[in-house]
C-alpha cells in the first residue's frame, strides 16, 4: 500500500515538472462557444531561421495551407507573418448521456510562420491583438496585458543561446 502511494507521488511529480519545463504558451478562446478554441504557441529554428509554431484544437478551425498572423504590439506596431500548415489531425471521442453515446472530434491543425529576430524584438513589448487566418473562419483575439508575447521573446532567445552553445 505504501509503495503504491509512493508511485503516484513520483508519477504525479514527473507530470508537473515535464509540463513545468514545457516550452509552450497558450490560452482558450471562448471554452464553451461553438468557435471556441484552445491556442499553443512555441519558437524552433530551422537551420538560420526561426519560427513561431502555432497549433490549434478546437472541433472546427483549422489552418488553410497558406496562413497568415497578424500581431499588433502594445507599442501599435503590426507585423505580419506568413505559415505554412504542417501538421493536421483529428481526434474523436465520446460522451455518454444518458444511455446514448454522443461523439466528439477535436481537430488539431499546426502551422509554422517564419519571423526575423528584429520581429521578435518587437514581440517583446507584449502582444496587445492577434490573428490567424483560418477555415471556416479566422481566429482573433484581442489582450489587455500581454499573455504571450514576453514568453514567445524569452524561447526566442533560449532557441537563440541553444545555437550559440552547443
Amino acid at each position: 500500500m505504501k509503495n503504491s502511494i509512493k508511485y503516484i507521488v513520483l508519477a504525479f511529480f514527473l507530470t508537473v515538472s515535464i509540463y513545468a519545463t514545457a516550452q509552450t504558451v497558450g490560452y482558450t478562446y471562448k471554452a464553451l462557444a461553438a468557435e471556441g478554441c484552445s491556442m499553443q504557441y512555441s519558437v524552433a529554428k530551422q537551420d538560420t531561421t526561426y519560427y513561431i509554431i502555432a497549433t490549434v484544437r478546437s472541433d472546427r478551425l483549422n489552418f488553410l495551407n497558406e496562413s497568415t498572423m497578424k500581431i499588433r504590439t502594445f507599442n501599435n506596431e503590426v507585423i505580419t507573418l506568413k505559415g505554412v500548415v504542417i501538421g493536421s489531425g483529428s481526434q474523436t471521442d465520446g460522451i455518454v448521456s444518458g444511455n446514448i453515446i454522443v461523439p466528439v472530434t477535436t481537430i488539431n491543425s499546426t502551422a509554422q510562420f517564419a519571423i526575423t529576430p528584429k520581429e521578435f524584438e518587437l514581440i517583446n513589448h507584449g502582444i496587445a491583438k492577434i490573428r490567424l487566418s483560418m477555415t471556416p473562419m479566422n481566429h482573433e483575439r484581442t489582450f489587455k496585458k500581454d499573455k504571450i508575447g514576453k514568453k514567445l521573446y524569452q524561447f526566442y532567445l533560449e532557441a537563440k543561446s541553444m545555437d550559440d552553445n552547443f
